[in-house]
């Protein structure tokens, strides 16, 4: 019995406050409707109620003020006026009308011009009660004169209505006519213009807080025409932008569109949920007829009016960018930036999404606009400010949103290294991309995010200029050297190195080894001296102005750092160099070694010099003089790992110390003055620096004297070349093993080719 009681108790409460909801909705109605109408007739409206005013200041007067102002004037004349009914006031008519037309004329020419220009003005104009009220004010004057003039030719004379008009209503709006002209000069300046819809705009947006708006707030037509205003207020600033030429009002504009959604994003949690349904009249609107299917996700996220901003917004990137207006279009992603900030701020979690994607497609914009027109201004510009507002994310700790972004950046990097490899200019914006991912990861190191996280972040600015199906073969040489990218990541490796941060240190050396492949071993150091000079001199400035002022963006303050970190890279790059020589020859280490001492020796210094270049290669052996036993052998060695030997089809035997060991030989001397030529076969049994050791292919007849001879001519094929070779070498005894001993001879000459 008592639950039905509390059931029942709790129903009827339900019913008294939907019953009083509905009251106070209706009421509420009652007066939005009754404001509604007199907004929408506003000329009437002020026509009414100057007619109302102007009566009863009438009657006022008479019942209250006429006597004494007669008196007054008694007083300060010092005679008695007469009466004023035989004031003759036939010239009061033909002055309200002179007022009135330098007044409507002065408005027709001022408006009809600056509307020309400004659209809209009309429609304001036509809002503004101080305008209305005045002109209303002096028609109303002037027919309260003309009333006056008619009822006195008919014998009704109304003496208090004669001295008001004459001298109150005609002094009043005589002396109000100049400051009136005045203020609609400074109304139509355009600044004021723009000022006033937006603050117009703003009061509608705060009035949507009251409790009046909330019980308000489910009927479809005050919601939809709330909406409508909202957007209209927005499409205004637009229509302006379009038509204005001065940067000054278009920057205002601009300004003023951020800071509404800006006030808007914080007005918003205090506004009603309800009032984010998407109208009708919002689904009608130029900017969302190709949104089809998206007013649900609009709904759900809250964002229909941020939308609508961002759609204008997006418009107008791209006609100043077509309009080389530089500074403006980068004044409108400066202003998604600030809303950027202002949405992190504020948790809105989804604007925070749509602020990115319309960063991304600003970016896709201006990447387009650079390929018609080889132009870098815009990507320069709108890469500082997306930095900026992953600035705002990393500040607030958006760990998912920031590893988005960088991915983001990466990417673009990427499609701008690929697109722009033969253009210096724009692929510049590469680095430019880097130098914010720079930024960020420092302070992310300085903010002590977990490690794994900015490994991750790292490995993008490491991937930043490097397409994974780009040759870089089509890389524009002077890119090659003068790579700004490296340039970052080289100040980048100082700040971890500073901060002993051996990991990062080691992954962006290894990163920046990858250059040896694509420039050389000397290119690569002349390249990494470059650098060197460039982080060590270069100061926080440049000498030139740019867009972003005279910063450098290659400037680093760990000077200290650059010496150990260079040697880093050359320690890197040695063994990287070593280990691929050994690999590829099977050089063992001591020879590995040995040949990167030589190669030191070369004027290159580049060990490809060495493994490349037989002429470099036997110029350096000749060089070296007397050697230890060790370092003979490992020549020897390293010369047939080469295949810098007659063994190789395409060596051109230029010595006898290329000769390989096993080649046949044709062998001819003389035993000395006498006239016999002894001819006989030999094979090459060994061939050092110094000698080479042959020994003789059996034979039927008697041995040739070969010890007796002092020189020998030797003719020879390599069995994969289908030249002969000749040369001669000088005897010079047997070894201990029976092979007779020559010297060397750098003059191996074709003899035949088959």
């Amino acid at each position: 019995m008592e639950e039905a009681l509390k059931n029942s108790d709790s129903e009827l409460n339900k019913n008294v406050n939907e019953n009083a909801e509905n009251s106070e909705s209706g009421f509420s109605y009652l007066i939005y409707r009754l404001i509604a109408v007199a907004d929408q007739n506003r000329s009437t409206a002020a026509l009414l109620g100057c007619l109302f005013l102007i009566t009863v200041l009438d009657i006022l007067f008479d019942l209250y003020l006429f006597e004494p102002y007669v008196d007054l004037i008694e007083t300060l004349s010092g005679s008695k006026p007469g009466e004023f009914a035989e004031v003759d006031i036939g010239f009061a008519p033909e002055v309200w009308q002179a007022i009135l037309g330098m007044v409507l004329g002065t408005l027709i020419l001022v408006i009809s011009i600056a509307s020309q220009s400004i659209p809209k003005l009309i429609d304001l104009y036509m809002k503004d009660l101080i305008s209305l009220i005045y002109v209303w004010i002096l028609i109303a004057s002037g027919a309260h004169a003309g009333v006056i003039k008619l009822y006195g030719e008919i014998g009704l004379v109304r003496e208090s209505s004669r001295v008001f008009n004459a001298h109150f209503l005609m002094t009043f709006c005589g002396i109000v006519a100049f400051p009136y002209i005045f203020y609609i000069l400074r109304y139509t300046k355009p600044t004021n213009i723009i000022a006033q819809i937006y603050g117009i705009n703003m009061d509608l947006i705060r009035s949507l807080v009251t409790p009046r708006s909330h019980a308000l707030v489910k009927n479809d037509t005050v919601l939809s025409s709330q909406q409508h205003t909202m957007f209209e207020s927005l499409n205004q600033l637009d229509d302006i932008l379009e038509y204005v030429s001065f940067k000054e009002l278009k920057g205002d504009i601009i300004y003023d569109m951020g800071r509404t959604i800006r006030n808007y994003m914080l007005i918003k949690p205090y506004l009603h949920p309800e009032f984010f349904r998407v109208s009708e009249k919002v689904r009608s609107d130029i900017s969302f007829k190709t949104l089809v299917g998206q007013y649900e996700e609009m709904e759900r996220t809250r964002s229909f009016y941020e939308q609508k901003c961002f759609r204008l917004m997006n418009n107008n990137y791209i006609k100043l960018m077509e309009q080389g207006e530089f500074d403006l279009s980068s004044m409108i992603a400066g202003e998604v930036a600030k809303i950027g900030q202002t949405a992190i701020e504020c948790e809105e979690e989804d604007i925070v999404e749509i602020v990115i994607i319309r960063f991304n497609t600003f970016f896709r914009m201006s990447i387009k606009h650079a390929l018609r027109n080889n132009e870098p201004r815009n990507i320069y510009n709108l890469s500082f400010f997306y930095g900026q507002f992953i600035f705002h994310l990393v500040e607030h700790k958006k760990i998912d949103q920031v590893k988005k972004c960088f991915m983001y950046l990466r990417m673009y990097g990427v499609e701008i290294a690929r697109l722009f490899a033969g253009v210096p200019s724009v692929y510049f914006n590469v680095a430019v991309i880097a130098c914010e991912m720079k930024k960020l990861l420092e302070q992310i190191y300085n903010d002590r995010w977990d490690m794994e996280i900015q490994t991750a972040l790292v490995n993008e600015i490491l991937q930043v200029d490097n397409p994974p199906d780009f040759n870089k073969d089509d890389l524009d040489q002077g890119i090659m050297i003068n790579n700004g990218v490296r340039w970052i990541q080289f100040g980048l490796a100082l700040f971890y190195h500073r901060e002993k941060e051996e990991e990062f240190v080691q992954r962006i050396a290894k990163d920046i080894l990858d250059d040896l492949d694509d420039l050389g071993e000397s290119t690569f150091y002349r390249i990494l001296g470059m650098t060197e000079g460039l982080m060590r001199f270069a100061g926080p400035t440049f000498w030139e102005d740019t867009d972003r002022g005279n910063l450098n963006i290659f400037f680093s303050p760990d000077k200290d750092e650059i010496t150990p970190f260079k040697e880093r890279l050359l320690g890197l790059a040695k063994e990287n160099l070593i280990l691929r020589a050994k690999q590829k020859y099977i050089f063992s280490d001591f020879e590995a070694e040995y040949l990167w001492e030589l190669s030191r020796n070369t004027k290159e210094k580049e060990l490809a010099q060495l493994t490349d270049n037989i002429v470099k290669f036997e110029k350096m052996v000749l060089e070296l003089g007397e050697i230890e036993k060790e370092k003979l052998d490992a020549i020897i060695q390293i010369r047939e790992k080469l295949r810098f030997n007659s063994d190789n089809p395409v060596v051109v035997v230029t010595s006898s110390r290329q000769i390989a060991v096993g080649t046949k030989l044709e062998v001819s001397g003389k035993v000395g003055d006498q006239k016999t030529l002894h001819q006989f076969k030999a094979v090459v049994m060994f061939n050092s620096i110094n000698f080479m050791y042959i020994n003789l292919v059996a034979q039927q007849g008697s041995v040739p004297p070969v010890a007796k001879m002092a020189q020998l001519t030797l003719r020879f094929k390599p069995p994969r070349q289908h030249t002969y070779y000749q040369c001669r070498l000088p005897f010079e005894g047997i070894s201990p093993e029976k092979m007779f001993r020559l010297g060397h001879s750098d003059s191996v000459k074709i003899t035949e080719e088959s």
